[in-house]
């Protein structure tokens, strides 16, 4: 008798195991398509009343509206208390991510850094924390509708890379950068309202 208890549940768990089997072998594949990338259509484009962002950062994807301008600063604010700061395209700071980061001085230390009179930036971490770290330039591009820059920090071993196209009217337009060791490079896709 207790073979018996022991097979029939054997059998129905095989037999299970064969119906839903496909099921399992799919799921994966769903979820990798469900992260696709995120871009707005036409219509949600058209029906914003405040210029926003479309932030893609690995596989999450978020819209995060223009809260104020300040000394050509842009301040960009999400669901979840995410807030993204650019300056001439370059995000210059993030806060409601797991691992944030700010550039040193932004505002000088960016314009000095475009007119080559610098090679290096200098970020602050939060997670874990780390001050002051050192970025060089290793590589640049710049023209009037973009820019590229490949910078390293011998320090942690870290590789940034920065690309930004601009419009006509020099305003940012995409963005690719690296934020931090630890968080896959943020694209954004810029779309103004004024």
């Amino acid at each position: 008798m207790n073979k018996l208890k022991i097979v029939i549940p054997l059998i129905f768990l095989t037999s299970c195991q064969s119906d839903y089997f496909s099921l399992l072998a799919e799921s994966p594949q769903r979820i990798i398509n469900s992260f696709k990338s995120y871009s707005p259509g036409e219509d949600y484009i058209q029906n914003q009343q405040y210029s926003f962002i479309s932030v893609e950062l690995g596989q999450q994807n978020a819209t995060l509206v223009l809260e104020s301008i300040d000394e050509d600063i842009f301040t960009w604010v999400g669901r979840g208390n995410v807030v993204f700061k650019t300056y001439k395209g370059f995000i210059i700071s993030t806060l409601g991510l797991e691992h944030n980061f700010e550039i040193v001085d932004p505002i000088v230390s960016i314009d000095k850094f475009l007119i080559d009179k610098s090679d290096d930036l200098f970020y602050n971490f939060d997670n874990p924390r780390l001050y002051e770290l050192q970025v060089a330039k290793i590589a640049s591009f710049h023209s009037k509708d973009q820019i590229d820059v490949s910078l390293t920090s011998n320090d942690i071993n870290w590789d940034v890379e920065i690309r930004i196209k601009y419009d006509v009217k020099g305003l940012a337009e995409e963005l690719e950068q690296s934020l931090h060791p630890f968080l896959k490079p943020a694209k954004i896709k810029f779309f103004y309202k004024f």
